[in-house]
């Protein structure tokens, strides 16, 4: 209806709507904020601060009755404590009637100062074992009366008795609220009291008596009544028993203990509970708010039978909002203010947005195409020059639109070129692609392919369409190709795939959104790379070739400097073996020394080999001869280097068709480098066996390896990793084992150790005695 309204007397356009509405929000919406949060925020602190002040005052009150009950029970405690006590009783059991009747008198006394002292004192008795008064002090009005042995009552069936009676010497006994009753009826006028006693004996045996203080009630009743009127509202005293009295500003419930059962209706049975619990605090329970604490009774007797009294308080929470009636005066005023603001926004309203509706109106036929429309605005303030450049921008429009359409026209044509000329070059460009000898693919960021031409189907393998497959299913390194490829510079790799050798070209390409894929030029260069490692060989064994010749004419210059003194050390060994008398020793190590000079001799021959091919001596060899040699002259060496040399050779092992200088010399030479290849100690393992027609022997040491790259190059003449060797050594033995039709071959993890395994021919009675092998 306010819509309805504004529509009719706005003229009916959005703008003064929205204007005179924000006016009215302007004022509305601070306004009920205002007002929710105070009133909101003023129940709450009132709220809060009700249940702290009530718990705050029923905790003093409670307070003040534990104080007196407290004072109470010290009084208490000296009474019991009292010599004339102790007397009496000493005397009651002795049966000695001259002290009881003066230890009486003295308690009477006693009794009745006290009672004179505390106004609230209602009796004062001492009761033997069997429930027979013996002292009793009564007030009566003002006066303190000592009751007569004839008006002494026994109290055995006295519930409070019975229960005191149980407990240990020196508790304190406190019993529920009650009526008082003389002679087995309650006592006219009702008087409720609470009766507090003392049992009284020797620490570890039976109690024998007990002291007894009748309290009148109206201490407690008075603080209870005190706090309803003050608080008009209920208040509460629980006792021990589960029973309560009750006092309001409109009526007390009498002197009538009643059981808590009657107020679950009331609190709540959890409630309830938590108020009947002996614990302080407060709560809000249905509409109504209440506070509670316990009463302590004797501070002198820490184990008091009895348990805790509460004193409770609950208010209604109505009350709370007769305090906020300010608050709502001062919000009536706020929703005046408001509507007076209303009325003046809707006023400003009407003045101010009139033209500017009749702008908006022509505003929307412009927008529709209609540039004849002009607005009339008459005055001379703002708002009328405002109309006068609003027909000055629609001229201007006028005039740029048709110069717009104008230019689309051509643009249109030009566009229309533009478009034939790309399908001309994407056609010229699909089909150099296509019809190109390299494979061109385009592959997405997530590995699938968008784009492949023939020749890249050919490379792949896959004939058919592959867009939309994984790359990955045909090359299984792409994803870590692609990780490497830069987004700033082309990548170049080499991939082998279904036995090719391919060489690609990658180029990382971003669209405007941020994705990326890759452009791959792929090129088989398989024949190429053949081509290549050819090469290399053959310029490998050009250079070998270049190597033997020169290690030909340093043999020749060795052989010719080191044969002449060869020649004359074995004459003298052999001179000297025709001596008479020599040791065994002696002679021996002569014929060793003349068989290591023959065998330098061929050795020499060997080196010169390398220049010019030699013929070995080919015979039946046992290598079990050959290396008993060896070890001869290699003992003192592995002893030295703390190396243990071990053989496993077989006793029926074949001889071996070799050598058998040459053979010892490889032998030699493979033992030496296992010896130098362990200087900090070790072991060598020489084990042979018969393999076919061949013997296998192996040399194994447990050095420190040989690294993988290393070991198709150690066989090369020159080539040591050793400082001060000559890299002679093992490519003499290859070069023998080779002229005995043999294999060598090295094995090594690079780390632990390395073994030497020959393949050695075994000599057949068939055979010849010389062969001459033709490398």
């Amino acid at each position: 209806m306010l819509d309805r309204l504004l529509r009719r007397t706005l003229g009916g356009r959005g703008l003064a709507r929205r204007i005179y509405f924000a006016f009215l929000a302007a004022a509305a919406i601070p306004t009920g904020i205002a007002g929710i949060i105070g009133v909101t925020l003023s129940v709450y602190q009132l709220r809060e601060e009700t249940l702290r002040h009530l718990g705050q005052e029923v905790s003093v009150r409670a307070n003040g009755v534990s104080l007196f009950f407290n004072q109470l029970s010290a009084e208490l405690r000296y009474l019991a404590e009292a010599p004339a006590l102790a007397e009496l009783r000493s005397a009651i059991r002795q049966g000695d009637n001259s002290r009881t009747r003066a230890a009486t008198q003295r308690l009477e006394h006693d009794y009745s100062a006290l009672a004179s002292t505390y106004p609230h004192i209602y009796q004062i008795r001492f009761l033997s074992r069997d429930g027979q008064e013996r002292v009793r002090v009564d007030r009566r009005g003002h006066d303190v009366v000592v009751v007569s042995k004839a008006g002494l009552q026994d109290k055995s069936d006295r519930y409070y008795f019975r229960e005191a009676v149980q407990l240990e010497p020196g508790s304190l006994y406190v019993s529920p609220l009650d009526l008082n009753v003389e002679f087995g009826r309650i006592e006219t006028p009702e008087r409720p009291v609470v009766r507090v006693a003392v049992a009284l004996g020797e620490r570890g045996e039976r109690t024998d008596s007990i002291l007894v203080v009748n309290l009148d009630a109206d201490i407690l009743l008075a603080q209870i009544e005190q706090m309803a009127v003050a608080r008009s509202g209920t208040a509460y005293l629980f006792d021990r028993s589960g029973h309560f009295l009750s006092r309001s500003r409109e009526a007390a419930s009498g002197f009538a203990m009643k059981s808590v059962d009657v107020l679950k209706d009331v609190f709540g049975a959890s409630h309830l509970a938590a108020v009947v619990s002996g614990r302080e605090g407060t709560m809000m329970t249905g509409q109504r708010i209440v506070a509670y604490a316990p009463v302590e009774f004797g501070a002198a007797y820490p184990d008091t039978k009895g348990g805790r009294w509460v004193i409770a308080v609950d208010v209604a929470q109505q009350t709370l909002f007769f305090s906020i009636v300010n608050l709502y005066v001062l919000y009536a005023v706020l929703v005046v203010a408001m509507i007076v603001t209303a009325i003046g926004g809707y006023a400003l309203s009407r003045r101010l947005l009139g033209p500017v509706d009749a702008l908006a109106q022509e505003t929307e036929a412009i927008a529709g195409g209609d540039f004849t429309r002009r607005v009339s605005i008459s005055g001379d303030d703002e708002i009328a020059d405002l109309g006068t450049k609003f027909n000055a921008m629609t001229d201007r429009l006028s005039e740029l639109y048709g110069k717009l359409a104008a230019h689309r026209d051509r643009l249109e044509d030009e566009v229309g070129a533009r478009t034939r000329e790309l399908v001309h070059e994407r056609a010229w460009l699909a089909a150099i692609i296509q019809h190109t000898g390299d494979g061109i693919l385009v592959v997405g960021e997530d590995g699938d392919i968008t784009l492949a031409n023939g020749a890249a189907r050919e490379l792949l393998g896959f004939h058919a369409d592959v867009a939309g497959a994984r790359l990955a299913e045909f090359w299984s390194e792409w994803p870590g190709i692609a990780v490497d490829v830069a987004d700033d510079m082309p990548t170049r790799r080499d991939l082998k795939a279904r036995g090719r050798v391919l060489a690609l070209s990658i180029t990382s390409v971003r669209d405007v959104g941020g994705g990326r894929s890759f452009v791959v030029v792929a090129r088989d260069i398989s024949e190429e790379r053949r081509l290549q490692d050819e090469r290399r060989e053959l310029d490998r064994q050009m250079f070998q070739m270049d190597k033997m010749a020169t290690m030909g004419e340093l043999a020749m210059g060795l052989a010719h400097e080191i044969g002449n003194p060869l020649a004359g050390m074995k004459a003298v060994a052999q001179a000297l073996q025709y001596e008479e008398d020599l040791p065994p020793g002696v002679f021996e190590a002569l014929r060793r020394l003349e068989g290591e000079t023959d065998r330098l001799s061929d050795f020499l021959r060997t080196f010169h080999g390398f220049a010019a091919p030699t013929t070995p001596d080919l015979r039946a060899t046992p290598l079990g001869e050959t290396l008993a040699d060896i070890l001869f002259w290699t003992r003192k060496e592995a002893r030295n280097q703390k190396v243990e040399i071990t053989t496993h050779i077989p006793d029926v092992l074949p001889p071996l068709r070799a050598d058998p200088a040459q053979l010892k010399q490889v032998l030699l030479n493979l033992v030496i480098n296992a010896l130098r290849a362990q200087p900090d100690g070790g072991s060598v393992d020489i084990a042979a066996e018969a393999d076919g027609g061949r013997v296998r022997i192996d040399v194994r040491d447990s050095g420190s390896g040989i690294p993988e790259t290393l070991q198709r190059r150690i066989f090369e003449p020159f080539f040591t990793t050793r400082e001060g060797g000559s890299g002679l050594g093992l490519s003499i033995v290859h070069k023998i084992v080779q002229e005995h039709g043999a294999e060598i071959a090295v094995s090594s993890d690079g780390r632990h150790g390395s073994c030497f395994t020959l393949l050695w021919p075994i000599h057949s009675a068939s055979g010849h005695e010389q062969h001459h092998p033709d490398h």
